[in-house]
């Protein structure tokens, strides 16, 4: 781009220049013509001097006609650097827009993520509070299964104790009976007597 305009400017340069050189040539063109109009009327002096005005304005009409050759070239030249130049401003406004485009993507990812920060945020401190909750509940269950544990024990000692209890009450039970029939034969033998 900077290139393009450096170029520009040369060229814009180089045709003021030309530009300039052609205006010369043109007064030179025009002095020598009154020049010649001046001669021709003095034209009693001499052949030879029409002969060098002549060639002189040629001479000058040649250089005129390559001057004015340039001065297109260069014309043509600043009207190509010119369009080009159009072109690169046409592509420089797409970049920005694309520019533009991607700013407001970044700006709605950023949006998003900081969304998905705050979301996570809230899901941590809901995590730690569900695991102190379950720090909780785990130790409730370790207390509850020691109570389970010592009651266990309780009822396991308490059915040995009434196995037990079971086995002198069918003891008794046998002695009571031994007795009764005892006493029931005493009372048979004493009836009988």
């Amino acid at each position: 781009m900077k290139k393009m305009a450096e170029d520009y400017q040369k060229t814009k340069e180089e045709l003021e220049k030309v530009l300039k050189r052609m205006k010369d040539v043109e007064e030179q063109n025009s002095m020598l013509q009154r020049q010649k109009d001046d001669m021709s009327a003095q034209l009693a002096a001499g052949d030879s001097t029409t002969a060098d005005l002549e060639e002189k304005i040629a001479l000058l009409i040649n250089q005129k006609g390559e001057l004015d050759e340039e001065v297109k070239d260069l014309e043509g030249r600043l009207e190509g650097l010119e369009n080009s130049n159009e072109g690169m401003t046409d592509k420089l406004q797409k970049k920005d827009e694309q520019i533009d485009g991607m700013k407001k993507n970044i700006e709605n990812l950023e949006s998003t993520l900081h969304k998905a920060e705050q979301d996570k945020q809230a899901k941590d401190n809901q995590i730690k509070t569900l695991n102190t909750e379950m720090a909780r509940q785990e130790e409730s269950i370790g207390k509850l299964n020691k109570d389970k544990k010592a009651l266990e024990e309780t009822i396991k000692k308490t059915q040995t104790d009434l196995a037990a209890e079971e086995d002198k009450v069918n003891q008794l039970n046998k002695l009571k009976q031994k007795l009764e029939s005892n006493i029931d034969e005493v009372c048979t033998i004493s009836c009988s007597l």
